[in-house]
């Protein structure tokens, strides 16, 4: 997984090289970081604008909110701009996510106390309880950073008495290993100090010429066997008992694989000697002349993190046509927010003498003035302003408002513009008392949208009241509960 991960990184790499040399359009040359990535990002763009279904799938299909978020603009090469930050922004994301999931590979993760997703091993009787920190969920619910108590498993008497011919019996079959029966002992013992559903320690005795501490058949017994015994000292907190294994003993006949682990270990104990008060354990690189190769098996998540990064990669390269839709709406809510004001002025500037035209240019001229002065952008005048320049430009009024009310999409500027040309074509007459009963209806729906945002805004705040007027309940009930 590491080579794919490292041939992956090396392409990404390899394009940012080849991609040095290609020409950034100013909008994304904010960032010396950024950069790189957007160059290369400049050229997945240009092959996508070779492809018809791709360049309709990430780049046109965008053009009428970049069109509507930019009115006046090349929206052809707005649209160019956005998909260039886009495949920019995913390359970053991916090279990122893999330099991290390599990074992670390289130096793996810790043991966890927690084995099978739900086991908890008990330590010894002598180490006694421990605390285990855990995420826990049930049901519905999480609990984060839980402290669960592991408590060593304590009997009692009448217990131990209950388990101990049961243990003996186990014990002794652990004790034979691959041996059929104790009356014939031809390979190593197995001496166990526990076993697991007991509580119980145990201490081996052998007769060292025949068998060492570990359980394993010395050099030089009799071809005809050897009677001896294996004695266990069983203890349990204050209780003590000794049980002896009469059995026979033979020469080991050792298979290979024995004879290569018994090798290893002799290799080991010499490499041990000497050696305890180093801060390293080197291990040996042969036995007896046979070359030995050590390695540890580690979980490899590489697969896990790797999806991940694609996963992320993928999000930020479609998070930024989200944020299109997102600013659409916000557009459209400042249109609509700003309606009223926008009738309002019409009716008054009309009232007052002027034309529509003369009024029209009126607003955006306040406008662009204030533009000068540090206001903030507002869509609707922006697209007043364009409808000027159309004018201005040798477009007909009646069309440019057309198109004023197509780049709008509302349906109350429809209406507006409706009026607008009905005072084109038929005069003046009525214009003016239809674009006051205009200013009025808009003001009051703009009252009854006000209200409403309102009473959502109530709604949303229930919820924290509540808890609020929990919190105070408790704090006031508690006490008093407490001096009873």
């Amino acid at each position: 997984m590491k080579i794919i991960l490292l041939l992956i990184l090396a392409a990404l790499i390899a394009l940012v090289v080849i991609t040095r040399n290609e020409e950034l359009p100013f909008e994304c040359s904010s960032s010396k970081i950024l950069i790189p990535f957007f160059r290369t990002g400049m050229w997945l763009t240009g092959k996508i604008s070779g492809k018809d279904r791709l360049r309709n799938l990430l780049i046109q299909k965008n053009s009428e909110k970049i069109y509507l978020l930019h009115p006046g603009k090349d929206v052809t090469r707005e649209g160019y701009i956005h998909c260039v930050k886009k495949c920019g922004y995913c390359l970053i994301a991916l090279t990122v996510g893999i330099m991290m999931v390599l990074i992670i590979s390289i130096k793996g993760t810790g043991r966890s106390l927690l084995e099978d997703g739900g086991v908890l091993k008990r330590r010894e009787f002598e180490e006694g309880d421990y605390e285990a920190k855990l995420n826990v969920t049930i049901g519905d619910e999480t609990f984060e950073d839980e402290e669960i108590t592991v408590f060593r498993r304590d009997y009692s008497p009448e217990e131990i008495r209950e388990m101990m011919p049961g243990f003996k019996e186990k014990l002794e079959s652990k004790l034979l290993g691959k041996n059929e029966s104790l009356s014939n002992i031809c390979t190593d013992l197995n001496p166990v100090a526990e076993i697991n559903g007991y509580p119980f320690k145990v201490e081996w005795y052998f007769d060292r010429g025949l068998i060492d501490y570990k359980g394993n058949l010395n050099e030089g017994i009799p071809d005809d066997g050897v009677i001896t015994s294996a004695e266990a000292k069983i203890t349990y907190l204050d209780h003590t008992e000794i049980y002896e294994f009469p059995m026979k003993v033979y020469p080991k006949k050792y298979s290979h694989r024995e004879e290569m682990h018994m090798k290893m270990l002799k290799a080991l104990e010499k490499a041990d000697e000497g050696s305890s008060t180093d801060k390293d354990y080197i291990l040996p690189e042969n036995a007896d002349g046979i070359k030995v190769i050590w390695n540890e098996e580690k979980t490899d998540r590489t697969v896990f993190f790797m999806l991940f990064a694609v996963a992320v990669s993928v999000v930020i390269f479609w998070a930024p046509d989200n944020d299109l839709n997102r600013k659409v709406k916000i557009r459209d809510e400042q249109l609509m927010s700003d309606y009223p004001e926008i009738v309002n002025k019409l009716a008054l500037y009309v009232g007052a003498g002027m034309t529509i035209r003369n009024a029209w240019k009126k607003m955006t001229d306040e406008y662009r003035q204030g533009i000068n002065d540090g206001g903030d952008k507002r869509y609707v005048y922006e697209e007043m302003l364009l409808t000027v320049y159309e004018m201005e430009s040798g477009s007909g009024e009646l069309a440019a408002y057309r198109n004023f009310a197509k780049r709008c999409r509302l349906q109350k500027y429809i209406k507006l513009v409706s009026l607008l040309e009905q005072n084109i074509k038929l005069g003046a007459k009525g214009f003016l008392d239809a674009i006051r009963h205009e200013a009025t209806d808009a003001l009051e729906e703009q009252k009854a949208a006000a209200r409403k945002k309102g009473e959502e805004a109530g709604t949303k705040l229930l919820l924290p009241m509540i808890l609020m007027l929990l919190i105070v309940m408790v704090v006031i009930i508690v006490p008093a509960f407490m001096t009873l």
